[in-house]
């Protein structure tokens, strides 16, 4: 049975949720009404088909343009060279921190501060609550 769709090469035709509708060439359910299923219910994947009727077989599987509307198209070269533009700089997002002061201090002082017996803290009593 000579068949008017074929298919191009590698393709492979599947419905969403219905098994029996996936088909290739090679397939032995792929008939002339399965391929017009599927192109009057998904009309974009006539892409995928290299013959059917109406349609001018194709030597090649690149896609032929349409004609050119106008004369041919002229390059015209440009008047001066292009300039590179720089982005402005970017102001700082934060103003810089100056350092704290440094205190002074002798070495004298250093000394007694690391040699003196550390300060006692008072203890703190517990109060006893009343009722």
């Amino acid at each position: 049975m000579a068949l008017n769709y074929r298919l191009k090469k590698g393709v492979l035709l599947q419905a969403f949720g219905d098994a029996s509708k996936a088909c290739t060439n090679d397939s032995p359910h792929f008939t002339d009404e399965l391929a017009a299923w599927y192109l009057k219910n998904q009309p974009g994947c006539e892409i995928y088909f290299e013959m059917m009727p109406g349609k001018p077989s194709q030597v090649s599987n690149i896609p032929s343009r349409p004609p050119r509307q106008g004369g041919p198209t002229t390059i015209v070269p440009p008047e001066k060279p292009p300039t590179m533009i720089v982005p402005p700089e970017k102001p700082p997002i934060m103003a810089p921190i100056p350092p704290p002061p440094v205190e002074e201090i002798s070495p004298d002082e250093i000394i007694t501060a690391v040699t003196e017996a550390p300060k006692q803290r008072k203890k703190r009593v517990a109060s006893k609550s009343t009722k």
